[in-house]
């Protein structure tokens, strides 16, 4: 698999060393050792490639192109989008013994996911000093693979699924921004959008204002390091000093067996 094939940069006489050695193999089936003056034959090999279509030269080597079937697969619409994930959410909750509430709130999560990740990809573009700023189906896929860690037993009402969606988003997009006006800017995305599907839940807001916002933390090791042992409870952190009391509890366990580590 060869990823980003356009990618190579044009050396001075207009061609690509990397691309002209695929060109090659696929031409005559071999290349040569420079060491040892020998022909290596490559035989049995298949090359499946793909473009980068946001940077590089967006043009390929005809004579290279000519041995590969192309095709183009564009962003899927939301409304395909909405089925994919739909059917993976309700899935999940039918499997499960969710109480009624909480599945009820599930189609309203799906939206908001989908309505957020297009904001985001809309407002935080790729640029020279931020090249990681392409949010695609994978952070997509990463939110509502949070969202399916829920287990009936500690979502037991509506408005904390909404909370996990609200964290999981914050844990793809916001921390991958690099800057407090990125975060800032994703924070008021990200309120207004559970302002607009969660109007029920109007103290959400109390997670986004801009001074002292209260700590929004899910995580697998909710109940203490000790119970991970046996997969872990994703819930909810009551607080600050709920979570530093476990990290610092994991700390010395860690210290006990391990050389210390002063942090």
């Amino acid at each position: 698999f060869i990823d980003d094939l356009n990618m190579p940069a044009l050396d001075k006489y207009n061609t690509q060393s990397g691309i002209e050695l695929i060109k090659q193999k696929q031409d005559y089936s071999h290349w040569y050792d420079r060491d040892k003056i020998t022909v290596k034959d490559i035989c049995h090999t298949q090359y499946l490639c793909c473009m980068n279509p946001t940077a590089g030269s967006f043009v390929v080597n005809r004579r290279l192109q000519r041995h590969f079937w192309t095709c183009f697969v564009s962003f899927p619409e939301q409304s395909a989008l909405l089925t994919i994930y739909s059917t993976f959410v309700k899935g999940h909750f039918e499997k499960l013994p969710f109480k009624m509430q909480v599945q009820e709130t599930a189609s309203g999560v799906i939206k908001a996911a989908l309505s957020l990740h297009l904001q985001v990809s809309q407002n935080f573009r790729k640029t020279a000093k931020n090249m990681h700023y392409e949010f695609n189906i994978r952070h997509l896929s990463g939110v509502f693979a949070g969202l399916l860690q829920a287990k009936p037993s500690e979502f037991t009402d509506a408005e904390k699924f909404a909370l996990l969606w609200i964290h999981e988003s914050e844990r793809i997009y916001g921390d991958r921004l690099v800057s407090n006006a990125d975060l800032r800017k994703y924070r008021n995305l990200s309120g207004e959008m559970s302002k607009k599907m969660f109007p029920k839940f109007a103290h959400f807001q109390r997670y986004f204002q801009e001074r002292n916002p209260e700590p929004l933390v899910f995580a697998p090791f909710s109940q203490g390091v000790h119970d991970m042992v046996d997969g872990g409870c994703y819930d909810k952190i009551k607080d600050m000093d709920r979570l530093s009391a476990i990290l610092n509890e994991a700390m010395r366990e860690y210290d006990s067996s391990n050389a210390s580590m002063d942090l």
